[in-house]
């Protein structure tokens, strides 16, 4: 934090050697946070607003790592630390387009609490629960704390898993260059290029002024499956029971006879090709009656195309014993995601061009059609994948004051943050006009016959599809924005016998507001019998309409207090609360905290802490005006489709294709709802605690120990799908079922399927405990050099949920979450992917002389139980299976001989080890959420300063 007093105001202090365990700073080297101390008086110590000498240790247990240090690990961006940090159960998979996020203790990335510079940031709008690490400027970075506790009275009655603190540099003259490529050893995509600018003018010491700006550029391209053919091997992944195929829309198109005489023959698939299909856009079934779609390698991408931009801006003006700040970052990133190709389901009648038997599509063998209309499943092959271009754009103002008067040091400012989220349409999207109509009241579509859905097209046709292309059109825009002032003051009080007795008293005045801005592409088209105009548009195309629009805000006042008592020399005592008040809620929370730490030994720290914390529910999950479709993947019909002795066995009266391996089936793509307007919510509520050792057996041999455990209460959120499957009468009324007991779907009034009704409800309770384990060592210089090092362990004790109070606890402890009936990410588009290893760690190795330095880090987590799903069996596959330990190693070196010049080297993954293996449904294969699939992968960087 910048240092803003004279040093007269407190005399510099140096940090003890037991400090530096105390705030865990497990990675900060003790020169740094001396330098630090030498040009700091007092400051605010990540956790508690009263400020103190940097030396006044607290009691609550902080990872400190500097931004030089991130780049020794030979991290590209900030979401490597972040997965790599084992106190989070981070989401930081390239896949997705919501950009990484930090969920510490595995609580939900919407209860870990991101702050720069000690505010707030705007949340990504769509879902407002998150900030991504995405938008945080790593060229201003100083440094970055974990507080792996809760903070509520501190920062906010929200921070229940905890506050990820970035700061960036109280000060910068001159100017430095970082020129940084990584390049995977394998051909293909996924390299990464970046530049990074910085550069000030004045000395805030000397002069009294300061200004500098930074700017982050950086681009990553696509990594498409198929450039990785050793991880989409058909044979191994049969193994696991991924199934890799569609078994619905493929090209050749497969299609169903609805109007067949004999009911139980309507929903049979049946394709003109069967036995051969079209390579490499199908292959066959093994019966070969249909042919079935290879998504998992033909469209889809590892890592999707990525570019982030970051400009930071900072002005500092002394006014005596005042400091004048003013500060703007603006982000911008942007994700193309690949999708499969569009997939409708077109109908033909036997006038069609390319009706079966006509003569340019041949007639299945034993098939009767008499003329009846088919509906065709359809993958438009020819318009290449859909690419779904998302950006974000994260902007934040702040105006700050701070210094001394009237004896009290104080800390006020005035935060403006605004975010946007606009997706729009790539290369693949394609409109229903001109490509098919409707006919009367139904909303079945008609094929022009110029369009071939059992092949690839013709000239004419495709000259339909271009005509057809939406590229460039927006899909959905949602805003968000957050305006506050806020005031601290702290003063000593009065002389205790272990030292001042200091009080600090704030206030907050804040409004955030969220809007789901209408479109007039999304509105219904009265010619397409109140569709929208988007060929197989699904939840990917999802967004606000003229009816659905909407701009609501939430007005929050705060008012908090801390008072810190050294009790004795080796007592000190801490209490804290915060009060919130929620005008939209009209309820007002008090959450209070107790800290207390004990030394009574030089070399052993005692400490421990306890809270509550309170999540009130987002502004869309109580005020969105949509309805939220989410397609259901291949699953098995729970009641009419169980599992015997490990074999399918239809129910009496039912064929396998009618209860077994739903969705997408001959009735077209199956839906569950997962959001609604007008939900009545209550906000959650947690209690935490930690409890901790420090000690320092030997000089420079530091080794933390920290107990801590956390409950929460009212979570707010949907039930896994495969839990409620899994748990069919427990959940039965949330299951739509047609007339006849199928779980086919009801036609809802938007003619979709629905199959399950699963919105946003106070679910249960979670609660999670583990034991963090922290080692740091630092040997004697030798003529030769130094050698340190440190581990950072995580091990989970306890991580379940229940349903209700009167529910029994089910745990996850070494499973995927969604094995539980609460989910704590409930609401993000990786919602049931988080999982719950019981150990995670990560280790550096370090050698450093005058010039060089050399390090390995190592990070590992154990294994977890497989989700092991019956609809998810294939060939070879027996019994459950685990996903298997991960361990990933990482060699950098840095030379710093020449003059103002600073080259780093880096090997990511230097064993070159795959993702472990998982038969999750959300990952088809390998587990990309925690590690990427580049391989090993070379990194290189200069950086010059002037």
């Amino acid at each position: 934090m910048p240092a803003h007093l004279p040093r007269s105001a407190m005399p510099a202090a140096r940090p003890s050697r037991i400090h530096l365990a105390v705030l865990g700073l497990l990675t900060l080297p003790a020169s740094v946070l001396a330098q630090q101390a030498e040009a700091t008086s007092r400051v605010e110590i990540t956790g508690s607003i009263i400020r103190r000498s940097i030396n006044a240790e607290t009691a609550l247990p902080v990872t400190s790592i500097t931004a030089g240090e991130l780049e020794a690990r030979g991290h590209t961006e900030l979401k490597d630390f972040m997965l790599e940090l084992p106190q989070a159960n981070s989401l930081g998979s390239n896949q997705g387009t919501a950009g990484p996020m930090t969920s510490l203790r595995g609580l939900g990335p919407m209860r870990t609490l991101t702050l720069l510079d000690g505010r707030r940031l705007p949340k990504e709008p769509l879902t407002n629960q998150y900030t991504s690490v995405n938008v945080i400027p790593r060229m201003a970075l100083g440094r970055t704390d974990v507080l792996r506790d809760g903070a509520s009275s501190s920062y906010g009655s929200d921070a229940i898993g905890g506050v990820q603190a970035f700061y960036t540099l109280g000060q910068f003259q001159g100017g430095r260059v970082k020129l940084e490529t990584t390049q995977p050893e394998k051909s293909g995509g996924g390299a990464t290029h970046s530049l990074g600018l910085i550069g000030g003018l004045g000395n805030l010491d000397k002069q009294g002024w300061n200004v500098y700006a930074a700017l982050d550029v950086q681009r990553r391209d696509v990594l498409l499956r198929a450039d990785r053919p050793e991880l989409t091997d058909r044979a191994v992944l049969n193994t696991l029971g991924v199934l890799q195929a569609s078994p619905g829309a493929a090209t050749p198109g497969n299609f169903t006879d609805p109007n067949n005489p004999t009911s139980s023959q309507r929903t049979v698939l049946f394709n003109p090709y069967g036995s051969t299909c079209l390579a490499p856009y199908s292959t066959p079934t093994a019966t070969g009656n249909r042919c079935v779609l290879d998504d998992n390698v033909l469209y889809t991408a590892f890592n999707n195309k990525n570019d982030i931009e970051n400009f930071f801006a900072k002005g500092s003006l002394r006014l005596g014993d005042h400091l004048l700040t003013a500060q703007f970052n603006h982000s911008h990133y942007s994700v193309d995601q690949y999708n499969a190709a569009a997939a409708p389901t077109v109908r033909l009648t036997s006038t069609h061009p390319y009706y079966p038997g006509n003569g340019l599509v041949p007639a299945v063998a034993g098939l009767n059609l008499a003329g009846r209309p088919i509906n065709v499943q359809w993958s438009v092959a020819d318009a290449g994948p859909r690419i779904r271009d998302d950006h974000h754009y994260n902007d934040r103002l702040v105006l700050a004051l701070e210094g001394s008067l009237a004896g009290w040091d104080y800390r006020g400012g005035i935060n403006h943050g605004w975010s946007k989220r606009e997706t729009k349409a790539g290369p693949g999207w394609l409109s229903v006009t001109g490509l098919a109509t409707v006919q009367g009241t139904a909303t079945t579509l008609f094929l022009d016959p110029k369009l071939n859905p059992f092949g690839l097209q013709t000239a004419e046709g495709l000259a339909l599809l271009r005509a057809a292309s939406i590229e460039g059109q927006t899909l959905r825009v949602h805003k968000g924005e957050n305006t506050s002032v806020d005031a601290t003051f702290s003063r000593e009080l009065m002389a205790l016998s272990g030292g001042p007795l200091s009080l600090a008293l704030g206030a907050e005045l804040r409004r955030d507001t969220w809007e789901a801005e209408g479109l007039a592409s999304n509105d219904v088209v009265a010619a397409l019998n109140n569709q929208v105009d988007i060929l197989g548009g699904d939840s990917l195309a999802a967004g606000a309409n003229s009816k659905t629009s909407t701009k609501i805000g939430r007005d929050i006042g705060s008012l908090f207090a801390e008072l810190d008592a050294p009790l004795r020399k080796d007592l000190t005592l801490n209490l804290s609360v915060r009060a919130d008040h929620y005008k939209d809620l009209k309820e007002t929370t008090v959450n209070p905290k107790i800290g207390l730490r004990w030394q009574p030994l030089p070399s052993l720290v005692l400490r421990g802490s306890a809270n509550t914390g309170f999540r009130a529910p987002s502004l869309p999950e109580l005020y969105t005006r949509e309805t939220e479709y989410t397609q259901l993947g291949t699953f098995d019909d729970p009641l009419l489709c169980p599992t015997v002795g490990g074999v399918k066995v239809p129910a009496p009266g039912y064929t396998a294709a009618q209860v077994c391996g739903l969705s997408p089936n001959a009735a077209g793509r199956l839906w569950q709802i997962t959001k609604v307007p007008g939900l009545d919510l209550k906000a959650e509520t947690s209690k935490s605690l930690t409890f901790g050792v420090v000690f320092e057996p030997v000089k420079n041999l530091t080794m933390t120990v920290d107990y801590w455990k956390t409950q929460i209460d009212n979570v707010i959120g949907n039930i896994p799908i495969d839990y409620m499957l899994a748990n069919p009468a427990l959940y039965a009324s949330y299951f739509r079922r047609d007339p006849a007991t199928n779980l086919l779907g009801v036609t809802d009034a938007s003619g979709n399927k629905v199959a399950a009704y699963n919105v946003p409800a106070n679910q249960g309770s979670l609660r999670a405990a583990g034991i963090d384990v922290g080692l740091r060592f630092t040997a004697p210089k030798a003529p030769w050099g130094q050698v340190s090092g440190g581990i950072d362990i995580a091990y989970l004790t306890q991580w379940d949920a229940r349903a209700s109070e009167s529910a029994n606890w089910v745990s996850a402890l070494g499973f995927y979450n969604d094995v539980v009936p609460v989910n704590p990410n409930a609401g993000l588009s990786n919602a049931t992917r988080g999982l719950n290893n019981r150990w995670r760690h990560t280790a550096q190795l370090a050698w450093q002389n005058a010039d060089w330095k050399l390090q390995l880090s190592q990070r590992y987590q154990s294994a977890i139980r497989d989700q092991n799903l019956a609809a998810a069996t294939g060939v070879g596959t027996t019994g459950p299976r685990d996903v298997s330990s991960f361990a990933l190693y990482n060699l950098s070196v840095r030379y710093t001989g020449f003059r103002n010049l600073t080259l780093n080297a880096a090997v990511n993954n230097l064993f070159d080890t795959n993702p472990p293996l998982t038969n999750h449904r959300s990952y088809r294969g390998y587990l990309t959420s925690v590690a990427d699939v580049l391989g090993r992968a070379y990194t290189v960087s200069a950086t010059y300063s002037f």
